[in-house]
């Protein structure tokens, strides 16, 4: 038998997986545990749970697989280094001997077998791999575009025969990823992991600094892609890219940036018109060099396959270039986890594909802890919640869904926490909040209620994927909400909660086969009120997604969520 460990650490959203005689059966990031967000140090809680959930014992483990390769790119790195020689490189150094400490660190915790079997691979290879291997394409061009891992901040590879052979790369510091992240931190979102604010922002504005930002801040190279690092500081020795722990980042740009836009930069309060514009020009930045790099690797006639990870293949916006039509690529697939949450996958993936010709259960997103009704109701019983809450276990399943559906419909905001919980970013239907996409008061409703957050934000829809394309402007099935579609005109004023201004939507199709569960109640929400989606949020307040049923109670609690459907159970305030 073998039992391969795949884990990301030292990379933000680290987490673990385990994949048995090629057969994923479990995986989780440590933030769900430790509820820090995006934490970047070793999963500890996320490896044993991962044993727990396979019923497997740490010293059953026969592999070990890493994503990140330490010794690899060394002719890059040395020419970087010694261009910073006289300067102090303290913290990449100390990155560099954690890198290689990841042994000695998982040894002190856990009682492995004296011959288990450590492997590092390479960073970019691991992101193709994590999208790869669900694909199920025999072959494909792989892509993998993030900040940077193992200072390659773009790969391409060929990929065939279970094999990923990477064939160019883009070495940092010239970062497509960096340079986004750089630009949410000049308008003001400062945390880790902010990008997506400035996606939901761009439709609000127009492009109009887009000339000024790509005459300025990259150098006019048809070739590649450069960065003038005369705006930026993450090539600089001491400058720390892992995210503290109240997610900040050092500036990644400087002070010339702000001499760029010497008249405009006061204008900036998270809202204002200026920033609308700058988002715009950002995004179209980003999709003016995303779609060279499309075009540049479909010219290699390699395969009509396109398998696509990294970071910023949570760029779902500018994922409308390749999902909308057959132009560059026949057959796309971006994972449920292109980011470096992935990447445990993606290593372990490479690793078990050397024993086993097949990968299974790799496009399956629900691989976290589900609990039993037992236990929940040991909760729902603890005089922690007593006078709080009152709750009812509802048996039979039509009147469980239709009482949920019910209070969808009537305007309500409901908790849904139902079986294992999803690996990745988005909620997929296991820990959701759901409202009605129809009432053009919802954003606000939820915003004021519960999640707090920017006014500019969409919400998304989660649609029976049959009916995708009565709702929708594109075939493009996307069970990960992986890309935006327009939603068709004769539509919009029938679900304006889940309409963006640009009149798009970040859906996920659902069918029978990837949630059975949340596939039934939404068809039962269509057959009360011929809308055949709903809107689905994380089940969260300004915190990682909710995991355990405390943390969905607690919610529930000091939210003004109007109830909370925990597997059987209707739970509500009192």
């Amino acid at each position: 038998m073998k039992i391969v460990l795949g884990i990301n650490t030292n990379h933000a959203d680290s987490s673990a997986c385990l994949v048995i005689n090629g057969n994923l059966k479990a995986a989780i990031e440590e933030e769900r545990i430790n509820r820090k967000k995006h934490f970047s140090g070793f999963p500890k809680n996320s490896i044993e749970e991962c044993l727990r959930i396979a019923e497997i014992e740490e010293g059953e483990i026969t592999d070990v697989a890493f994503n990140t390769k330490p010794m690899s790119n060394l002719i890059p790195k040395g020419i970087f280094f010694l261009k910073n020689l006289f300067h102090n490189k303290s913290n990449a150094m100390s990155r560099l001997r954690k890198k290689i400490n990841l042994k000695k660190n998982l040894v002190n915790n856990f009682k492995l077998r004296d011959n288990v079997k450590i492997h590092n691979i390479e960073h970019h290879i691991a992101h193709i791999a994590s999208a790869y291997y669900p694909s199920k394409f025999n072959d494909a061009i792989g892509l993998s575009i993030d900040g940077s891992g193992d200072f390659v901040s773009l790969a391409v590879s060929k990929c065939t025969k279970n094999n990923i052979k990477l064939i160019k790369k883009y070495f940092f510091p010239n970062s497509l990823g960096i340079f986004y992240h750089g630009m949410t931190q000049f308008l003001g979102f400062k945390n880790y992991g902010d990008e997506y604010k400035i996606m939901g922002m761009a439709a609000y504005g127009k492009p109009k600094y887009f000339d000024i930002l790509k005459n300025s801040l990259f150098l006019n190279n048809e070739k590649k892609l450069e960065l003038n690092l005369n705006y930026f500081n993450h090539h600089k020795p001491n400058f720390n890219y892992i995210a503290d722990e109240n997610l900040l980042v050092d500036n990644i740009f400087n002070g010339e940036l702000l001499k760029l836009f010497k008249f405009e930069r006061d204008k900036i309060t998270k809202d204002d018109i200026f920033s609308k514009d700058l988002a715009a020009s950002i995004q179209k930045v980003y999709e003016y060099f995303f779609e060279k790099i499309i075009v540049d690797i479909s010219k290699l006639n390699y395969s009509e396959n396109l398998v696509y990870a990294g970071g910023c293949g949570l760029n779902s916006s500018a994922n409308r270039i390749i999902t909308d039509n057959n132009k560059y690529f026949k057959n796309i697939y971006i994972p449920y986890a292109p980011g470096d949450n992935g990447g445990a996958l993606g290593a372990a993936f490479v690793v078990s594909s050397k024993y086993n010709n097949k990968i299974q259960n790799s496009n399956n997103p629900y691989l976290g802890k589900s609990y039993s009704n037992q236990y929940i109701k040991e909760i729902l019983d603890n005089n922690l919640y007593n006078n709080k809450i009152n709750y009812k276990h509802i048996e039979n399943e039509e009147e469980f869904f239709k009482t949920a559906a019910v209070m969808i419909s009537e305007g309500n905001v409901i908790g849904w926490f139902q079986n294992k919980m999803e690996f990745g970013p988005r909620a997929l239907g296991n820990r959701s909040i759901l409202a009605d996409p129809r009432n053009s008061k919802m954003k606000d409703i939820i915003n004021l209620k519960i999640k707090r957050r920017e006014s500019f934000r969409p919400f998304a829809p989660s649609i029976l994927e049959e009916y995708q394309t009565d709702w929708f402007e594109t075939e493009f099935t996307s069970p990960y909400m992986s890309t935006v579609g327009k939603v068709k005109k004769n539509k919009i004023n029938m679900v304006p909660a889940i309409t963006h201004i640009d009149e798009t939507a970040r859906y996920q199709s659902v069918s029978k086969n990837s949630n059975n569960t949340f596939y039934k109640l939404i068809k039962t929400f269509f057959q009360i009120t011929g809308v055949p989606l709903v809107l689905n949020t994380s089940f969260n307040e300004n915190e990682p997604i909710v995991m355990r049923p405390e943390e969905a109670l607690d919610c529930l609690v000091r939210t003004d969520m109007d109830g909370l459907f925990i597997n059987n159970f209707f739970v509500k305030k009192n």
